[in-house]
C-alpha cells in the first residue's frame, strides 16, 4: 500500500512537473516577443520564480531532500 502511494505522489510531481515546463516554454515565447521594458521585467521575475519552483519539484522527483545544484 504505501508503494502505491509513493508511486502516485511520484506521479503527480511528475505531473507538475510537465506543466512548469509547459510556462518555461511558454514564458520564453512571451520574453522572446516582448517589446515593453515592464513587461520583459516581469517575464524575467516570472521565470525566476518557474526555475525555482520547476528545480524543487525535480529535486523531490528525484527522491532528493538537499538543495540542487544549479549546474
Amino acid at each position: 500500500m504505501r508503494y502505491h502511494a509513493k508511486d502516485r505522489r511520484r506521479r503527480a510531481l511528475q505531473a507538475e512537473l510537465a506543466a512548469v515546463s509547459e510556462a518555461l516554454a511558454e514564458n520564453e515565447r512571451r520574453y522572446a516577443q516582448a517589446e515593453d521594458p515592464l513587461a520583459i521585467e516581469q517575464l524575467v521575475y516570472e521565470r525566476a520564480a518557474l526555475m525555482c519552483h520547476y528545480r524543487a519539484l525535480l529535486r523531490d522527483v528525484r527522491g532528493g531532500e538537499g538543495p540542487c545544484s544549479s549546474g
